[in-house]
């Protein structure tokens, strides 16, 4: 086994040890320091996961062999601020993970909401936190680069997930 399946497996073990609940509808909050609480509703049945050439590829670096896609289907303005997707990342050696995510445009954050398990259905984080976003980080930068394409001055680039896909495509193309 090559050390970047290596890796992902780890990486797939760690974010499914993370994970409780099951999958389905659940509120999950949403809140920050000194802010109001307020609740994202994930999807009823949450989303499939996406089969292989059903999804939106989108360029990250020149650096990394992964490759990084959004599943057009599950994408989702949950509020002005909050852009809701499944995020699939599937390494130079063909190891595919699939994430439930969210971005929160005001903020600069990101996260994490549900992980797919083996079986394609999805295990919901009960205890997930939002993350600022480093964008000067060169090892993650999917998430840098989503933000930077589906959020606009602090909001949603768009509320009609249909612009937001177009933005999506109108990145540069990657190139091997």
């Amino acid at each position: 086994m090559s050390a970047g399946a290596v890796l992902a497996a780890v990486l797939r073990l760690s974010l499914l040890a993370l994970a409780a609940g099951s999958a389905g509808a659940q509120n999950v909050g949403i809140s920050g320091p000194g802010e109001r609480a307020f609740e994202a509703r994930l999807p009823e049945p949450m989303p499939a996961v996406p089969k292989a050439g059903d999804t939106i590829e989108f360029y990250v670096s020149p650096v990394t062999t992964n490759r990084f896609a959004i599943d057009p289907a599950s994408l989702r303005v949950e509020s002005e601020k909050v852009v809701q997707f499944t995020l699939i990342v599937t390494s130079g050696s063909g190891v595919r993970n699939a994430t439930y995510e969210a971005i929160r445009c005001d903020r600069g954050e990101q996260r994490l909401l549900a992980v797919a398990r083996a079986d394609d259905s999805w295990s919901v984080l009960r205890n997930s936190q939002w993350r600022r976003l480093n964008t000067g980080d060169t090892v993650n930068r999917q998430h840098p680069e989503l933000f930077a394409r589906l959020c606009s001055g602090g909001a949603a680039a768009a509320l009609d997930t249909a612009r937001l896909l177009a933005r999506l495509r109108s990145g540069p193309e990657r190139r091997y």
